[in-house]
């Protein structure tokens, strides 16, 4: 070949690419991506403001919107599917340069948060020197595993170049991720599972890379430009960078960005469809018409209005749809920056379930009029519940059968996550079916029993033998003796007398009996110090009996406890909790009993602190579970101070009028806790009242709020279902 004709063709190749507007150095191919495998695998922030899924009714026999999200930092955070516990995506966010002098993440921006309904949350994001803004409302799609982000960017100033940056984590792990650039946008593969992210107004540059070396932030961040174009990263963690085609002109864009999954199950890929908006609207209007069937109490405020309806659209949101009654704790992994993955080895995060959690939802849901998903919650119990022959804790002295007992956590699949024994867990699915039996017809009330009478009787079973002593209590760390557990467990046997009203159900009655009131051998002389270090030394002990699984129970022999979370030992007498309410939350005890208030008041002492946002309360004394290693203030446990106001005014202790004041204070303190986008979180901040890195929502902390309303409205504590 002459050099002229290799001239000419040259000239002809140079031609045909500035005829398609771009530069050489933006279309030429750059093949597979350098920096294998990438960095370490980590998680995104849990700070959520919005955790979202299109409305699928329970009872539907094919689930087609297998999808769900969240969005935290103003941008598209962790995404789920086929089912509510796989996670697909890290987080996707819009990074902004001048192709000359900076870059800024969106998460670094200034965030705003409105809540436009229940279902829908539009994030604004916004540059601290003015020169330009971002806007997502997210939503999913009917009939399709498809999210769509409809994305406003405003340009202040001219030369801007906008780009989204995502970080799949396909299969619920960073690790083996494949990236591939395609005509149209990006498309991401592990397995049998794809993710393809396309936009209305296209990417006019593309690449793929490992996070850390060749990803598209290192890109930018090297000269404020985008220099990569690989084609390919494969079996990594990695990322893609696509440059939005926007004029480079101030002005406002409006466009959309669409991430479809499939898999062997979803296989159709969604088109890019002319008219968004009705299908926002169409999202939007299945979960109004779902609210719309619920009650709602009479005596709120519009602010408790508004938390209310956003906390059952958040409960009802973290209901896996392929497993009906599979109610997760939490869309997200608390401080999720700083899990990294081994590969290999899955991370849960909270979106498990754990038998305790749903209760506390599915009772939520259930005071709201929601029969279904309560149901269905008994059905998953029934299904994880351990059989005969399933194995036991052998926890010397003590060799514990598991069969009736329920798993620590498990996956939607009801594969085991976490293996420990906490007896409230055993206890809490008899409450439940009672609760949903007393809310049904004669006709369904025989159908329950035939479902799951052998399940109850197996649970029943198990806390008379093995009770009323756990290997880990509600907060999953100790052993021995625990009003909390302990509450739970005896009511539970209480609730069978009145399912089996005959010589199985009055010997459940004997045994709870025992337990509670045997001279010098009950929950008092267990849990109940007379030589404590509070106050004048008497009051309930967060647990007794755990220096050993087999130490005697005795509250004032000063033995030593371990505090998992921070590896101190400490004396039992030393740490305070406040799961003795529960004694008169469940009906075990009258709220006038002076033991109880005495206690109580020593918890409001030591272990609670009125934040700018109202008063909340720590686990119990020496918590490590949180920010650097100091446990914080939980708002789900401000519901139980407020319901056990409503039982003294039960027992004659407070005047209505006295009660509601104290309980108006608590769900004023929910409406200050929760964030920008009405989500309650686990943890809050004491300095502030804000939430903390760990998870947000948490389901269970929507539940309290939901049930001390009804229990507000009711004038009864909805959980004390002993005393109807």
């Amino acid at each position: 070949m002459t050099k002229l004709i290799q001239a000419k063709l040259f000239t002809l190749l140079i031609s045909l690419i500035f005829l398609n507007g771009y530069s050489f150095a933006e279309t030429e191919p750059a093949g597979e991506a350098f920096g294998h495998p990438g960095l370490q695998a980590n998680w995104a922030s849990a700070k959520n403001v919005q955790a979202a899924t299109f409305y699928e009714p329970s009872s539907k026999t094919e689930n087609d919107s297998p999808v769900w999200f969240t969005n935290a930092q103003g941008m598209l955070t962790e995404v789920f599917f086929p089912t509510i516990d796989i996670g697909q995506i890290k987080d996707s966010q819009i990074l902004i340069s001048d192709d000359r002098s900076f870059l800024v993440e969106e998460k670094n921006l200034k965030h705003n948060v409105t809540v436009v309904s229940p279902s829908v949350v539009r994030l604004e994001n916004y540059d601290r020197q003015g020169r330009f803004s971002t806007t997502h409302t997210f939503f999913t799609l009917k009939d399709s595993p498809t999210i769509v982000d409809e994305v406003t960017v405003t340009a202040n100033v001219d030369g801007l170049s906008f780009y989204l940056l995502t970080n799949p984590h396909l299969n619920n792990t960073g690790a083996y991720d494949t990236g591939i650039v395609q005509h149209d946008g990006f498309l991401f593969r592990e397995g049998e599972t794809s993710l393809h992210i396309n936009s209305t107004v296209k990417f006019k540059n593309k690449s793929v890379g490992f996070v850390g070396s060749s990803d598209g932030y290192q890109d930018l961040h090297k000269d404020f430009r985008m220099d990569y174009h690989f084609t390919s990263a494969t079996n990594g963690n990695i990322a893609s960078l696509g440059e939005f085609d926007l004029p480079k002109k101030a002005g406002t864009y409006k466009f959309y960005v669409v991430y479809t999954f499939k898999n062997k199950d979803f296989h159709k890929l969604t088109n890019i469809l002319p008219n968004y908006e009705k299908k926002l609207q169409e999202y939007e209007n299945t979960w109004n018409n779902y609210l719309n069937t619920l009650k709602v109490p009479k005596n709120m405020n519009k602010k408790e209005r508004d938390l209310y309806y956003r906390s059952l659209f958040t409960l009802k949101v973290h209901e896996d749809k392929a497993n009906p009654g599979a109610l997760i704790a939490s869309l997200s992994i608390p401080w999720g920056e700083k899990q990294y993955e081994v590969p290999g080895n899955k991370i849960g995060g909270y979106h498990l379930i754990w038998p305790r959690d749903l209760y506390h939802v599915a009772m939520a849901l259930l005071s709201a009029g929601e029969i279904e998903s309560p149901y269905n919650a008994l059905r998953f119990l029934r299904k994880i519940q351990y059989k005969k022959g399933s194995g036991a804790w052998d926890l010397k002295p003590r060799y514990i059968l598991k069969e009736g007992a329920f798993p620590q956590n498990t996956w939607v699949s009801g594969e085991e996550y976490w293996g420990g024994l906490q007896l409230d867990q055993v206890g809490y699915p008899i409450h439940l079916f009672w609760q949903v039996f007393n809310k049904v017809d004669a006709k369904r009330q025989a159908q329950m029993m035939r479902e799951f009478k052998d399940m109850i009787v197996n649970a029943l079973d198990f806390i008379v033998r093995y009770g009323p002593w756990s290997q880990q209590e509600r907060w999953e760390e100790n052993f021995g003796i625990s009003p909390s557990s302990f509450s739970v467990a005896a009511s539970a046997l209480y609730i069978g007398q009145r399912i089996f009203p005959n010589e199985y159900g009055r010997m459940l009655k004997r045994v709870a009996d025992t337990w509670l009131n045997k001279p010098n051998d009950n929950i008092d002389t267990w849990t109940f110090t007379t030589n404590g270090v509070y106050g004048d030394g008497q009051y309930y002990l967060r647990v007794a009996g755990g220096s050993s699984f087999g130490a005697i129970w005795n509250p004032n022999d000063r033995s030593y406890t371990h505090v998992a979370n921070s590896g101190q030992r400490v004396q039992q007498e030393t740490m305070l909790d406040q799961g003795f309410l529960k004694l008169a939350l469940l009906g075990l005890r009258p709220a006038s009993d002076d033991k109880i208030k005495k206690s109580k008041a020593l918890v409001d002492q030591h272990i609670s602190v009125v934040t700018p946002r109202g008063r909340g309360w720590y686990r119990y004394s020496f918590d490590a579970y949180g920010e650097d290693q100091k446990g914080r203030l939980w708002p789900l446990l401000s519901s139980e101070h407020g319901r056990f106001a409503i039982e003294r005014f039960r027992v004659g202790d407070l005047t209505w009028k006295e009660a509601n004041d104290k309980v108006q204070v608590i769900l004023d303190s929910y409406v200050g806790f929760a964030n920008q986008g009405l989500m309650i979180p686990e943890q809050i901040f004491e300095h502030n009242g804000e939430g903390t890195g760990a998870a947000t929502p948490l389901a269970w902390s929507h539940a309290e709020y939901i049930k001390l309303l009804w229990s507000r409205e009711n004038k009864h504590n909805v959980e004390n279902i002993l005393s109807f």
